[in-house]
């Protein structure tokens, strides 16, 4: 009989492309939401559990018995006013998860971060998995949520849990709400966006960090953590790579990244009186101004996996936006 996984977040962005890579080894046990529709696990054996982050016993019913635990689900926001929701959600949600692994006697807990919980620079400086976390003082409650639950998943660990942690970067392919209609992807499309982000972005296609994830599942060291990056990007070349591959016109032009940190405080004090309106908010303008850029050497070297071009996973994107199975190339004429 195969070895049995319970999965959190199967019916996000990334796991619409991990689970179908799961079920050909695993028995899956899911948490979804109560009523939540998952027509893309249609065809896919699996236990279904009804259940959030906060209800304890849901994760015990889905850790129980179970060999594996995979844990995708989080809340990623860039809203000040959700600071509090994400660390009720990301870090205390994975605290507990991770405690009901340990004691359950899960052989094995797969925690799946993000490059925001590792550093940043302001310049174009690739870092890796040893750099000291800097994104405090930037505020930005997603950033800080995340690097909560990594410590979280160390402390089990530290405890007797057998667990491993891989940081995604930003990811590009079908089925990402996020880059919808409110998104910069969108934005460019239409020929919205005047200006380039200063700063730069590691980015990969999501297939290839599904595949990083099934590596470090099977040949990741406890109490490690694992960069997945692709490739990266310029503000300026990120944007002229989506616009080319979509057939739009990219902008041109990139203003002082001194002068979008000042606008990302001026934004934070209309955000104060009225709210936040993505997906140009404060935490957005501060990482704009910054680079996100990584190393995956630690990934190559022992998990012998590597991320080939983002291009496959932004075509994808721009495919399902357009509602069409046409070519991106095609996409260009109604732009």
């Amino acid at each position: 009989m195969p070895p049995s996984c319970f999965l959190t977040g199967a019916a996000g962005f990334v796991g619409r492309h991990l689970v179908p890579k799961l079920a050909t080894g695993y028995r899956l046990r899911l948490l979804l939401r109560p009523g939540q529709q998952t027509t893309h696990l249609r065809g896919i054996d699996h236990e279904r559990i009804d259940g959030r982050l906060e209800d304890r016993e849901a994760l015990a019913a889905g850790v129980r018995g179970a060999d594996l635990v995979v844990h995708l689900a989080a809340l990623v926001s860039f809203r000040p006013e959700d600071r509090a929701a994400m660390f009720s959600v990301n870090a205390e949600g994975t605290a507990a998860l991770a405690g009901l692994a340990r004691a359950a006697g899960v052989r094995r807990l797969l925690h799946v971060s993000t490059i925001s919980a590792v550093a940043c620079r302001d310049r174009p400086e690739a870092v890796d998995e040893t750099a000291p976390y800097n994104f405090g003082p930037l505020r930005i409650g997603y950033c800080d949520s995340k690097h909560a639950a990594e410590r979280a998943v160390l402390a089990e660990v530290a405890r007797g849990l057998d667990a491993v942690i891989v940081n995604p970067p930003s990811m590009y392919g079908a089925g990402d709400r996020r880059k919808g209609d409110d998104s910069l992807l969108a934005a460019v499309l239409r020929g919205r966006i005047r200006f380039c982000p200063p700063g730069g972005l590691n980015v990969a296609n999501v297939a290839d960090v599904c595949d990083g994830m099934l590596a470090a599942i099977a040949r990741g060291r406890s109490g490690e953590r694992y960069l997945l990056g692709g490739e990266n990007l310029g503000g300026a070349q990120l944007l002229q790579r989506v616009a080319a591959i979509a057939g739009a016109r990219a902008p041109r032009r990139t203003p002082p990244a001194a002068l979008v940190r000042a606008a990302a405080g001026l934004v934070r004090g209309v955000e104060a009186l009225f709210g936040s309106r993505p997906p140009l908010t404060s935490e957005i303008l501060k990482l704009a101004a910054r680079f996100l850029w990584y190393r995956s050497d630690k990934a190559e070297r022992e998990l012998g996996w590597r991320a080939g071009p983002v291009d496959a996973g932004i075509a994808a994107a721009l495919r399902e936006l357009r509602g069409t199975g046409g070519r991106a190339a095609d996409f260009g004429d109604s732009v």
